[in-house]
């Protein structure tokens, strides 16, 4: 898994620019959904939702910085409970990065908040409670470039003391712009060597572990989390020197944009608007250094391929390859100064609620090939699991079942059967949620095969793009007279989406 990876910004994709060759491999050997959208476009949301198999209602991680409850069931403890070694190398974010408002550090419960940076940092927390969310053992590495912590920032201080003032003041290599000091698109050069990344050390840790001897024993789930390309984008020599910003793409924009938009998408341009993915600072601030910041952000995405390269390296040497399944995917998109919008936040715009979502698994499926229908990450679990033969978690569920209509226990629909056969279903819809308490709404949007539609909570406005003949999504149909019926028949299916997805456990044992 990766974090904040825009969809388009890979070479098997069609990027222009970007080189990925490693994961372009890995796509000629995988089977390429090429619409797979998130439940949440938010991290901590989005990653429940692909652990637990259900949306953020299901799960309850509604927002960033409210964490999972440990009783959740979750695939990482029903497979270590089938015989499995589990493994997390890298970012979890199951719980909150950041201790409670108000609340001084000495008077904070450590074992509420076993991810808090301020705990690690501190020294108040130097291990995660085993097993964690299902895993047996974890390499954590939290945060992202030079706010990463955990075990990582340890092995840092510990083993390259001379290299710890390169991570700690940021140094760089050049002088930086002005973008050096923004929030969520943060661009500099870094000084510190690559080999002591934050990336490279998850890809260590990832490669350790594959060499273990005794990995041929049993089977096992491991989860190669990277912290990148998400911001800041400070890629370190030689990544930072392979783009330049005079090669980029403009941004996709259009004039007057904002004026067919809700209101919250000009303020969060103009004025200082908090929201869950941008802290306070208007983000035209970045148009002078776009192209910059895009530069760098493609200097981090061909670091990470080489990363991701040796993982699967590693796994082919090990004799591992040939009977492992390989999936990759992200959290989350990368906005990148499209429509204006950076990171991601409230708008659900394509390049921020679609991720790459591959998945190889030899003499299964067909390699090559490429699923164009709409899937939601919310497949992801069952899909894992049956790749597995290990069961849904339902709890307690009786012998006889006393309803024989009840809906399955997730809202997500195991891929594997479509995988294989290689046929699209025209019919498959992926719902998006988002609360956004800093704005007082919800937002919830309807994928379908040709058709985004977002409604916000107790909001006249909202937005339909037909991403048929609008693929850049710059022409709201919202208040079109002539699109007032395909709007409100929208409506209903996502109203119908919403019902169908609700959590159906626990399971009835019986009669009343």
């Amino acid at each position: 898994m990766v974090d904040q990876h825009h969809p388009g910004c890979f070479g098997y994709a069609g990027h222009p620019l970007v080189r990925t060759p490693h994961i372009d491999a890995l796509a000629r050997k995988s089977v390429t959904c090429t619409r797979a959208y998130v439940a949440n476009p938010l991290c901590m949301p989005s990653r429940a939702s692909f652990f637990t198999g259900l949306t953020p209602r299901g799960h309850r991680v509604r927002m960033n910085g409210i964490g999972l409850d440990p009783q959740t069931p979750i695939i990482t403890d029903a497979l270590r409970k089938a015989g499995y070694s589990t493994h997390a190398a890298g970012k979890l974010h199951f719980r909150p990065t950041y201790t409670p408002n108000g609340v001084a550090l000495n008077q904070v419960n450590a074992a509420e908040y076993p991810e808090a940076k301020d705990l690690w940092t501190s020294g108040r927390i130097k291990n995660l409670p085993l097993p964690y969310y299902g895993f047996a053992s974890v390499d954590y590495a939290n945060g992202h470039g030079d706010g990463s912590f955990g075990h990582y920032l340890h092995w840092l201080d510990a083993e390259h003391k001379q290299h710890r003032r390169l991570f700690y003041d940021r140094v760089t290599l050049e002088p930086p712009t002005p973008a050096y000091n923004l929030f969520n698109r943060k661009s500099y050069k870094w000084a510190l060597p690559a080999e002591l990344h934050p990336m490279a050390w998850i890809a260590d840790r990832a490669i350790d572990y594959l060499k273990q001897p005794d990995r041929r024993d049993k089977p096992f789930f491991l989860f190669c989390s990277f912290q990148d390309p998400h911001s800041p984008f400070a890629p370190p020599a030689p990544w930072c020197y392979r783009y330049q910003p005079k090669d980029v793409a403009p941004a996709k924009r259009t004039k007057d944009e904002f004026d067919r938009l809700p209101p919250h998408f000009r303020a969060q341009y103009e004025t200082t608007l908090t929201t869950q993915g941008n802290n306070g600072q208007p983000m035209k601030a970045t148009d002078p250094y776009r192209e910059e910041c895009a530069a760098h952000y493609f200097g981090l995405i061909e670091m990470l391929d080489s990363q991701i390269g040796r993982v699967l390296q590693s796994l082919e040497s090990s004799g591992l390859a040939g009977n492992t399944v390989v999936i990759l995917t992200a959290d989350h998109g990368e906005a990148l100064g499209d429509h204006g919008m950076w990171g991601k936040g409230p708008y659900h715009f394509d390049s921020v609620i679609r991720v790459p979502f591959l998945v190889s698994s030899p003499g299964r499926f067909r390699a090559g090939t490429t699923h164009s229908g709409v899937v939601s990450i919310l497949d992801a679990a069952p899909t894992i699991l049956e790749l597995a033969g290990v069961p849904i978690p339902q709890g307690v569920v009786p012998k006889t079942v006393e309803a024989p209509k009840m809906p399955p226990p997730w809202p997500g629909r195991s891929l594997v059967s479509m995988l294989a056969s290689r046929r699209d279903d025209a019919s498959r819809t992926a719902l998006v949620e988002e609360d956004e308490d800093y704005l007082g709404f919800r937002m919830r949007t309807l994928v379908t095969e040709r058709y985004r539609l977002t409604a916000y909570s107790g909001k006249p406005y909202g937005e339909l793009f037909d991403l048929r003949e609008d693929p850049n999504e710059f022409r709201n149909l919202w208040d079109s007279p002539m699109h007032k019926a395909l709007r409100e028949d929208l409506r209903a299916a996502l109203l119908d989406k919403i019902m169908e997805t609700d959590l159906a456990l626990p399971r009835q044992t019986g009669r009343a």
